[in-house]
């Protein structure tokens, strides 16, 4: 963010890993993080589903690092871990 506001003139950038990862992969490592098995505690209705939601949704942060010298130090596992670790007040290994 402080690299953003250090810029000449406002601009959009995608702040993102890069990598590819489903909400049923967030939420199955959440749920692995306190030794459970999301599948046991999560139900889903196929109904819910929006037929204009994305499929594949993965973020390019190329300009981020061009622009700004800014690339992803951490992947969604680590930061699923950091916010069940801080929600649960815990800290890991990672």
């Amino acid at each position: 963010m402080w690299r953003m506001m250090q810029q000449d003139s406002a601009d959009d950038y995608i702040i993102a890993t890069g990598e590819a990862n489903s909400l049923q992969d967030f939420v199955a490592e959440a749920f692995a993080v306190v030794g459970l098995d999301w599948s046991k505690h999560v139900s889903s209705d196929q109904a819910l589903l929006r037929p204009t939601d994305l499929v594949w949704r993965q973020g390019c942060a190329d300009k981020a690092l061009r622009m700004l010298g800014w690339q992803a130090k951490y992947k969604m596992r680590d930061v699923v871990h950091k916010m069940v670790e801080n929600t649960m007040g815990t800290s890991g290994s990672k």
